[in-house]
């Protein structure tokens, strides 16, 4: 069977200014114990003037781990910034990194990842050593680095070193088993090596060239049970592919087949299955490029689910952390869920009606311009034990406000664009309140079918493509706190809601802004029926006894409260006077998610 899980995703063909630096260095866990019991890769995933981001990666490959520091010497004058899925510590050169609550446990054949930006000048190097829970490394030395290799277009896998594996396996291993296993494909774009799809990057990816049908395998090393094979898709999807087992490479049995692939995260699970060699082929593809995967994973053991509750619906981050998860399902498991924009308007609703909303919507619209408010809405959050929501009346990035026409489409593919330094402002921001302990439902491109703001102005796909860019930027900068909102009008408008809607694996909530009638309700809902909804920007609050069961709604700012034509002040009492509506008080205790 096939089960849509999460993407990690980009826009197809885009030119990233992506560097990659991977660095396999043997440590210890515990400090008695001898050298190479895990291994770390250091990759710096994206680098501009004056700055980079690195993704850190553990295996451990020896004992269970539980808890655990990661030190080192940076060779220049790099600064650490943000750090995310660990603490960080530094003096002078010397730097840490320390497991933070979710996880601090690390099983035998276990991964954990962590990373930070950092400022600079002069180079970037990586550092030399490690030590892990205080113990030196191993084998510190960096290997040389090589070009990226081009596969060879045949059916054989290409015979270069790869990690050794017993031919005739006595237990089920766990993990990745294709990770920087030998790997062939049927062409490529350069330079999206098909290596580069089993080097656990997520920043870097195989591409084919543009045409059909297309075929990329692994060879495991030895005949184990296929329980899982994940494909992480670029943007350059396979709409028609199957995947095939093999234990010669040369003849093959197809597990698993599909004609509707819609890209994203696929979890393909073939009951039974069983092979050395494993390929995916491509017989039709999703979009006028070619296929194009950032990961190919193999596993004969069900791969672990990630920290935090399992109510039916599987994040659109596939890294999301507990806390977006939990909101998630508290939002999907619960009606009438009360909000108001405006931290002043929130507590006139409380001063009108003796309950202040759960949610409380803020705007990136001036973070662009300089006007930061981050640590108002950490503090406000802590104090408040309330649920955060951000807008983004986002400025046209070549000028403009967010409703002046705006040709943006020439800056999808330009890393060094304003377009990608808005994007990397806000997301950065957006980390910073992860690192906080601060979930956020993030509300980016909103009203997407009403063609007012610019980046609805030139169309579906365009809308699209800069709705996976903002995502991959905050896959990239390790932003996995992020509760995705896709908005729009559910009725009254030219195109329909569910035309712009960017796909289930970029999206957590479907919402629809001023809720007009019951049928919203059903429109919504059926954009995708696997997903949780509400209203995220209306003109009043909702009525539990006489209207539909959202999730949740959002009230927009009471500076339009007496244009709406409606007793705004008087629907509230009524709302708040229902128990049936979920005020700030009733939240659970988000600082235990």
């Amino acid at each position: 069977m096939i089960q849509r899980t999460r993407t990690r995703a980009c826009l197809a063909g885009a030119a990233a200014a992506v560097t990659a630096l991977a660095t396999a260095l043997v440590t210890t866990p515990p400090a008695q114990a001898a050298a190479g019991a895990c291994s770390v890769a250091w990759q710096v995933s994206n680098e501009w003037s004056g700055g980079a981001t690195t993704n850190v990666t553990i295996t451990n490959t020896g004992a269970a781990v539980n808890g655990w520091t990661l030190g080192w010497a940076f060779p220049g004058n790099q600064v650490i910034g943000d750090m995310w899925n660990a603490t960080k510590t530094q003096s002078g050169a010397n730097a840490t990194a320390t497991n933070v609550s979710y996880n601090a446990s690390v099983p035998a054949g276990g991964t954990v990842s962590f990373g930070f930006n950092v400022t600079y000048t002069g180079s970037n190097a990586a550092p030399a050593a490690f030590t892990l829970n205080g113990a030196a490394c191993g084998d510190t030395t960096p290997p040389s680095p090589t070009g990226s290799p081009t596969p060879s277009p045949t059916g054989s896998p290409s015979p270069s070193p790869s990690p050794t594996v017993d031919p005739n396996p006595t237990s089920t291993p766990t993990g990745n088993l294709a990770l920087n296993r030998p790997v062939t494909a049927s062409s490529t774009e350069s330079p999206n090596a098909a290596a580069q799809a089993v080097d656990g990057n997520g920043g870097t990816r195989w591409s084919s060239l543009y045409a059909d049908p297309q075929w990329i395998q692994v060879d495991l090393g030895a005949t184990y049970p296929i329980n899982t094979v994940r494909l992480r898709w670029e943007a350059a999807y396979g709409r028609a592919y199957q995947i095939q087992t093999s234990t010669d490479g040369t003849t093959w049995t197809p597990v698993f087949s599909t004609t509707t692939g819609d890209g994203g995260t696929d979890d393909v699970t073939p009951a039974g299955a069983s092979g050395r060699y494993v390929r995916m082929s491509g017989t039709a593809r999703g979009t006028a490029w070619g296929y194009s995967l950032y990961e190919f994973e193999v596993y004969a053991v069900k791969p672990p689910t990630p920290p935090g509750p399992d109510c039916g619906q599987a994040p659109a981050d596939p890294q999301a952390n507990s806390k977006a998860r939990n909101l998630i399902c508290y939002l999907r498991t619960h009606t009438y869920v009360s909000g108001q924009t405006d931290l002043p308007d929130a507590d006139k609703v409380q001063q009108l009606t003796g309950r202040y909303p759960a949610i409380v919507t803020f705007d990136f619209m001036e973070y662009t311009k300089g006007s930061i408010q981050t640590q108002q809405v950490i503090d406000w959050a802590k104090a408040r034990n309330g649920i955060v929501a951000f807008q983004w009346h986002w400025y046209c990035p070549r000028g403009g406000n967010y409703s002046a026409p705006c040709d943006f489409q020439p800056d999808l593919n330009n890393p060094s664009s304003q377009l990608y330094k808005d994007i990397d402002l806000v997301v950065r921001e957006l980390k910073k309140m992860g690192d906080a302990g601060v979930p956020v439902l993030f509300r980016p491109l909103h009203e997407a079918n009403n063609n007012y703001m610019w980046w609805a102005k030139k169309g579906q796909d365009a809308y699209k493509q800069l709705w996976r860019l903002i995502y991959q930027r905050a896959q990239l900068a390790g932003a996995h706190n992020i509760v995705w909102v896709f908005n729009g009008m559910a009725s009254g408008q030219g195109t329909s809601l569910a035309s712009w809607y960017p796909g289930d694996g970029y999206v957590d909530l479907v919402t629809s802004d001023y809720f007009q009638s019951s049928s919203d309700f059903a429109t919504t809902k059926a954009v995708s029926g696997a997903k949780t909804t509400g209203v995220a920007e209306t003109f009043s609050p909702l009525n539990p006894n006489s209207d539909p069961a959202w999730p949740y709604y959002v009230v927009w700012a009471s500076r339009d409260w007496n244009g709406s034509g409606k007793d705004v002040a008087g629907l509230w009492r009524t709302a708040m006077s229902n128990p049936r509506t979920i005020s700030i008080d009733q939240l659970p205790d988000m600082t235990a998610w």
